[in-house]
């Protein structure tokens, strides 16, 4: 094998080690935001269900008779 296709894949492989951590860093941080905005949709949902009995309560209230029927 001649000195410069071995410099050649040592470059490559460096190249590729070099995108394998760039890669490494990248999915790691996308991991942060994906648990980031999961915690902050839950917390969505539950004000929503919390929202909706309480709009469920009002509407049990409108629903009544008033006192002098």
């Amino acid at each position: 094998m001649s000195e410069e296709r071995f410099q050649a894949l040592e470059e490559k492989l460096a190249f590729i080690e070099m995108a394998n951590v760039e890669m490494g860093d990248e999915i790691f941080r996308q991991q942060k935001q994906i648990e980031v905005l999961t915690k902050g949709h839950q917390m969505l949902l539950q004000r929503i269900e919390t929202l909706q009995d309480t709009a469920g309560q009002d509407n049990e209230d409108d629903n009544e008779r008033p006192p002098h029927y």
